[in-house]
């Protein structure tokens, strides 16, 4: 099942200083949609400006770029104006964002270095660096951030909601949920604080908590998607499967592209025997994202559960080709070609799954079957026993031995 998608990134960008007399020239440019903004900005450049007031300018497009998703765009107008203004601290945030979102991150975190470097009294450009650090998965280095940042002021509820996310990155989540109480005791409707506390204790298993502060999120925000989406999963744990599938079309009617919710939904269907339901979710959420390996693999074992075999053979293959990792993804196809009776390619599957990992003992029992139905007696007793070998409690295992009567 899966658990993520909502970012934890946050960034608060500075409104760049403006000039005086600067206000005639641009506030054109300023206000209304990105679309607009940007050839209003455009026409005040074409004018006869200062250097700070054409560097505001430029900031202000790039800003309307960075709305409008063109973020090399955005990054050309802020260096631009950085030529101009080198040390205007939300300048460098704007482009420290934009390069994040284009995956830059050694030139984000230069630039929000450069923006501490401007006053090592602030604590903004340290949060703001932080959640960069998050979000590029470096959580000590953001904790070290955060920290600071606490120590120039302790009532700024994102720096603990930020060393909350880094703490949960690390599994650290007796320490996560300290920091999300803090960023709700300085600040009560902090519905991100909320949301992260309620996922360390999913992580935990808290199912309960996590539950109540899931509720406290949905209630100061009732489109926020994800947290329907976290609910929803918690309460398939609490057996609430009616409550669910609520909370997961609520998700999905919110999202306008959620194939996580789609998943989750049509394996809650699948475990409901509710197969027709599951496959048109896993058909969407393959829609949202063909590159989705997880919802192959379910869509496999939906076709496996309704004895379609070869439409689980062709997902399966597919989900191979997307992972990583494809020794279970051997051996799951391996143990359709055995129902299927192709047991030449269930032997030759099931030999490449032990081949790529050698410590799994479902491997050796499913190899073990393949050889039982082949009538290689010991070669099925000796991979009932490797698999017993390396999990005592392996009951595919134990019932293999007992049909051949080789028991110790």
């Amino acid at each position: 099942m899966l658990l993520r998608r909502f970012a934890c990134t946050f960034a608060i960008i500075l409104a760049a200083s403006v000039p005086a007399g600067a206000d005639s020239f641009d506030r054109d440019c300023s206000t209304g949609t990105s679309e607009a903004r940007i050839p209003a900005c455009t026409k005040v450049l074409e004018g006869n400006l200062s250097r700070p007031t054409r560097a505001v300018v430029l900031y202000r497009r790039g800003l309307a770029f960075s709305d409008e998703g063109n973020d090399g765009r955005a990054v050309e107008d802020f260096t631009a104006s950085l030529a101009l203004r080198p040390r205007d601290v939300a300048t460098l945030t704007a482009r420290a964002n934009a390069y994040l979102r284009l995956s830059k991150g050694d030139q984000a975190l230069a630039d929000f270095g450069a923006a501490i470097e401007v006053d090592r009294k602030a604590w903004l450009p340290l949060i703001n660096r932080g959640f960069a650090l998050v979000q590029l998965e470096r959580h000590a280095d953001a904790i070290r951030d955060f920290d600071a940042a606490i120590e120039l002021n302790a009532r700024q509820a994102e720096a603990f909601k930020g060393r909350g996310d880094a703490n949960r990155g690390l599994d650290n989540h007796i320490a996560a949920i300290e920091d999300y109480g803090a960023a709700i005791r300085v600040d009560k409707t902090y519905r991100n604080a909320y949301y992260g506390r309620a996922r360390s204790f999913i992580s935990m298993r808290d199912y309960t908590r996590a539950m109540n502060d899931l509720a406290e999120t949905v209630e100061l925000d009732p489109a926020f998607d994800s947290a329907y989406f976290s609910r929803a999963f918690v309460r398939w744990q609490l057996g609430d499967t009616d409550g669910a599938l609520d909370d997961y079309t609520k998700a999905i009617a919110l999202g306008s592209n959620f194939p996580a919710a789609r998943l989750e939904r049509g394996q809650l269907y699948a475990a409901l025997h509710r197969f027709d339901e599951a496959l048109a979710d896993f058909d969407e959420a393959i829609r949202e994202q063909p590159d989705y390996g997880a919802a192959y693999l379910s869509r496999a074992q939906a076709w496996r559960a309704l004895a379609d075999f070869d439409r689980a053979v062709a997902d399966y293959t597919k989900a191979m080709e997307l992972a990583r990792d494809d020794a279970p993804i051997l051996n799951a196809r391996a143990e359709i070609y055995l129902l299927a009776g192709e047991v030449e390619e269930a032997l030759a599957d099931a030999d490449k799954a032990v081949a790529l990992r050698s410590n799994v003992a479902s491997f050796y029992e499913t190899r073990g079957r393949i050889r039982e139905s082949r009538g290689e007696r010991d070669l099925a007793i000796a991979d009932f026993r490797r698999a017993l070998g390396l999990d005592k409690q392996q009951k595919g295992a134990l019932a293999g031995l007992l049909r051949l009567d080789a028991l110790p």
